[in-house]
């Protein structure tokens, strides 16, 4: 089977599926509403059966390793790429003229970027544009003055800033932060599949390995963050539930609702699968659901809420484990008011062995 590869940004592949030219199309964003229409023809592109989360990423802001800057709040990064901060001193650091470069007008990196980070504001026209992750890298590497964007296989050797979003702690990329989606820049990569090219067995047999332990054993390989799950010792976690250890996902849902997301319906029979396992079927389940951090019961009740869904799925899925299902404290990730606000709208997992 010959498979032709064409990487030339995320709006490429939907122009290719459109067009007929494409069975499957790679983004590193969600699709846009008007993609969704356009595409409409061929299917629901917002359906669990067309679209498809195959790792997690994260934009990691790059400087040159001898920047003594160790962190920045998500507001001050917004300031940098827009020009409203231009030298390195106005951040506490050295005197230096900050030179900036980013990826492409193409590339799903810069629509996360602008969707993520700049929430309305304009890129500077001194950035410096780059097609490739790799090549943003080595620019930066070679100018102590320079701060960039990249995805996380494309750090290198440079050195990735720890990001704040409000009044969250700063987090720095990493496959943990980024496996729970609560580092502030963490982001989805995604597959689509028109409903005729999902019934090709061609495409189905390979979605089918994406998905698979040894589809996402690639994945981690390849630098992304794999789906793979793992319980994580009290040291990596937080240990805000003695004695516990955290799974290394979150349950997340559609905005505003208690309903799963696509990725949290896969993550759900991950999960069930993972429980099933001989040394996990005598283990109990914490599930703590979290909302907004605002006053009021009812997002209590829905934050409460939210974790029984998650309780009820895994009984779909014929789990019979001992399975709590708790509202969290107002504990965020993310600025409530921020476009990543949703991120505080999760269910943690947690596991007594």
């Amino acid at each position: 089977v010959s498979v032709p590869v064409i990487a030339k940004g995320s709006s490429t592949g939907f122009k290719a599926l459109a067009s007929g030219g494409a069975d499957l199309g790679a983004s590193s964003r969600p699709i846009r509403e008007e993609e969704v229409m356009s595409l409409s023809a061929l299917g629901d592109m917002l359906s669990l059966e067309n679209e498809h989360i195959v790792a997690i990423d994260g934009l990691a802001i790059i400087v040159h390793r001898d920047n003594p800057l160790a962190q920045l709040p998500l507001q001050s990064v917004r300031d940098i790429f827009s020009g409203k901060l231009s030298n390195w001193s106005q951040l506490g650091g050295r005197d230096g003229v900050i030179k900036l470069h980013a990826r492409d007008d193409n590339s799903g990196t810069f629509d996360t970027f602008k969707r993520l980070v700049l929430s309305g504001a304009s890129l500077s026209r001194t950035s410096r544009r780059y097609e490739s992750n790799d090549d943003l890298t080595a620019a930066v590497n070679s100018d102590i003055n320079a701060v960039g964007f990249v995805a996380l296989p494309s750090i290198g050797s440079a050195k990735a800033l720890a990001v704040s979003d409000g009044v969250a702690l700063p987090l720095i990329p990493s496959e943990l932060t980024v496996a729970t989606e609560d580092y502030p820049l963490s982001r989805r990569l995604y597959f689509y599949t028109p409903a005729a090219a999902k019934r090709k067995p061609v495409v189905s047999d390979f979605l089918a390995f994406v998905h698979s332990n040894a589809g996402q054993s690639i994945v981690a390989r390849t630098g992304y963050v794999a789906q793979a799950l793992y319980a994580m010792s009290l040291d990596a976690a937080d240990g805000r539930l003695t004695g516990l250890l955290r799974l290394n996902l979150n349950i997340r849902f559609e905005d505003g609702s208690s309903a799963l997301d696509n990725k949290s319906k896969l993550d759900v029979q991950r999960l069930a699968a993972f429980l099933a396992a001989a040394e996990h079927r005598e283990s109990r389940i914490t599930l703590v659901g979290f909302s907004n951090p605002v006053t009021g019961a009812s997002q209590s009740s829905l934050s409460r809420l939210r974790a029984q869904n998650v309780r009820w799925a895994l009984r779909a899925e014929g789990i019979r484990h001992n399975i709590s299902a708790l509202a969290g404290s107002a504990v965020a990730v993310s600025d409530p008011d921020s476009p990543n606000g949703h991120r505080n709208r999760r269910v943690e997992v947690w596991i007594q062995q």
